[in-house]
């Protein structure tokens, strides 16, 4: 009788949800059914859901932290592999190794590179040992823990003799890393260190295995990494991080007894999560029930890094907030219900006004916008902001796509015009070359050398990126050229700051500056012609100045120049001075200033600043 009571309230609300209803209607019923429900079943659902998306979550967050941990590891190793390459390829080292092998005055070479060794080990925290093994079979060594050149730290409580760890690290030119071990010195406190080795190698003979060298870094500087990773989390947060070597054998973890202990690793993750498990719990049974455990593999080190946190925390919480949630349910259902015929009023209206303008715009009828009320709530207010700002930059884009479609035509004819064999001129220029030549014409030779430069770096990715220092080679061509051709008229000065040369520029955006410079402002000038380029580096911004004492520009035309008025330049015939500036424009935006001035019998000067795009 229940079931089917039941069975028939269902298929009335089913009826009911599948007639079609207004959005407010539709809200209010739905609103009602929700808030009469038990407050149990809500929230046994929510609380399952919540658990699932904050462990999605946490899973996600943690596996992020993870990956973190590795990349700070990596980074940290990267510092220590430096400073060992440095010691392994030192020419002083190499030298003094080759004489203890030899025999050649052992006490003083062995002081020396103990000399060489303690300068070294001092550059870098968290090394406590610096040891070389030797082909003779000597070893010189400087070791922070011990205080003294008899005795290391950690070789004598190594698995491996000092003769084993030499043919191993010998016989291969890569990177070794060992695995932590506790390290005892003779104040009883205990440290574990791990290493990483390379065979010491001369330049001069690159196949001499003449000796190894062990670096001795301490497992704090794993712990301290990793705790910087969990100082970012909140106080409940019970996480560890576990670093087990390729072989099982634990390098890092917060119960220092358990470093240097070997584990049986299985291969399958599942069973090597519980094995983790049970390390961190203590408890064989439990197997990390409790626990959420992330893995991640460096391929590099060949180490396991583990990630495991207790649930413990996070359920308890979850549980609290449950409680405080029924309770303020209660309270909040009956305000609710009342308020949400009001906002649902105006909500509906605002959502309809938004809707036609939608299907006036998906009509084509893009100057449609959506009026705002003072009725109308804050949020629909954003989205008919939104949607008269969409509709506005569609309007623009469709502009924009036109022009730009344009413009690409243009530049395919303007390409397809230009498009001349670059072999074929720099085979002629050659071949008249050498007819100079032949005729002891040198002058005409170097012309056309220095054409042929120019012709090459004009051709060659002329759109492409080079340091100042061989656009202002090009630059000194180009300026031959034009002496050349106009019989030495006009002298150039090139100041260029040194700071500038390894900056970066694209090609041949100075060369129409300089050559409206020496064409036009040289005409009909009769003083002494002089060309000045100056580029230098005021703090981040690189300064470029082109000037000249010829004939200056009109003051109307100068103003319509700096304005960009590129008709009244076209009807003028100078629209080469426009394209280079906005060529200039093109490649660096609003990270460039230029700035043209000029007096009519005075001369110009273009100034140019602009910030180097990095990368």
């Amino acid at each position: 009788m229940i079931v089917r009571n039941c069975s028939a309230v269902l298929l009335k609300l089913k009826r009911l949800f599948r007639t079609k209803k207004s959005f407010k209607t539709f809200l209010i019923i739905s609103f009602c059914l929700l808030s009469i429900l038990p407050v149990i079943l809500v929230q046994v659902i929510s609380y399952y859901n919540i658990i699932s998306i904050l462990q999605k979550n946490i899973d996600v967050i943690e596996s992020n932290n993870l990956v973190q941990t590795q990349r700070n590891i990596q980074t940290k190793l990267g510092f220590y592999e430096d400073l060992l390459y440095r010691i392994y390829t030192d020419d002083e080292i190499v030298k003094l190794i080759d004489n203890i092998n030899a025999g050649n005055e052992l006490e003083i070479n062995n002081s020396q590179l103990r000399h060489v060794l303690h300068e070294y080990i001092y550059t870098m925290p968290y090394i406590q040992s610096i040891t070389i093994l030797m082909s003779s079979g000597n070893m010189v060594f400087d070791d922070v823990l011990t205080g003294y050149n008899t005795k290391t730290s950690w070789l004598d409580t190594s698995d491996d003799r000092p003769e084993k760890l030499f043919r191993q690290i010998a016989s291969k030119d890569t990177l070794k890393i060992m695995s932590s071990h506790v390290v005892s010195y003779f104040s009883s406190k205990k440290y574990y260190l791990f290493h990483i080795a390379h065979r010491i190698i001369d330049y001069r003979n690159i196949y001499k295995k003449n000796g190894v060298v062990i670096l001795s870094i301490d497992e704090k500087m794993l712990s301290d990494i990793c705790a910087e990773q969990q100082t970012e989390k909140n106080a409940h947060d019970k996480s560890c991080t576990v670093i087990l070597g390729a072989d099982g054998t634990v390098i890092s973890y917060p119960d220092k007894s358990k470093i240097g202990t070997k584990l049986p690793l299985p291969k399958d993750p599942e069973e090597k999560r519980r094995l983790i498990g049970t390390m961190v719990s203590g408890n064989a049974n439990h197997g990390g029930n409790n626990l959420s455990i992330y893995e991640v593999e460096d391929e590099k080190t060949g180490w396991n890094i583990f990630l495991v946190r207790d649930r413990k925390a996070l359920y308890q919480e979850i549980t609290n907030q449950q409680k405080l949630t029924i309770f303020v349910i209660v309270l909040s259902v009956c305000a609710l219900l009342a308020i949400i015929l009001l906002i649902t009023r105006r909500l509906t209206q605002s959502i309809d006004t938004v809707v036609r303008a939608m299907n006036m715009a998906g009509e084509g009828k893009l100057s449609v916008r959506v009026e705002k009320d003072r009725r109308m709530p804050l949020e629909m207010e954003k989205i008919a902001d939104n949607f008269n700002l969409m509709v506005r930059k569609i309007n623009e884009l469709i502009e924009d796509v036109h022009a730009a479609s344009i413009k690409q035509k243009n530049a395919e004819i303007r390409a397809l015009e230009a498009q001349v064999n670059p072999h074929f001129l720099y085979n002629t220029l050659d071949t008249i070359n050498w007819m100079a030549i032949d005729k002891n014409e040198f002058e005409i030779s170097n012309a056309i050398n220095a054409l042929a430069r120019i012709l090459r770096y004009s051709i060659d990715n002329s759109n492409g990126v080079v340091k100042i220092r061989r656009e202002v080679e090009w630059l000194k061509q180009y300026i031959f050229l034009q002496q050349t051709r106009l019989k030495n008229s006009f002298e150039s000065c090139l100041k260029i700051a040194p700071a500038v040369l390894d900056c970066h520029i694209h090609k041949l955006l100075l060369q129409p500056f300089v050559e409206n410079a020496i064409i036009h402002g040289f005409e009909n000038s009769e003083q002494k012609q002089i060309l000045l380029i100056e580029i230098s580096k005021p703090e981040d911004v690189i300064s470029i100045l082109i000037k000249d004492n010829g004939s200056g520009i009109e003051q109307e035309l100068l103003e319509q120049i700096n304005a960009g008025n590129y008709e009244f330049l076209n009807k003028k015939g100078q629209l080469g001075i426009f394209n280079a500036m906005e060529r200039f424009r093109m490649y660096y935006g609003e990270r460039v200033h230029i700035d043209i001035e000029s007096t009519e019998g005075r001369g110009t000067a273009v100034h140019i600043e602009y910030t180097e795009i990095e990368g």
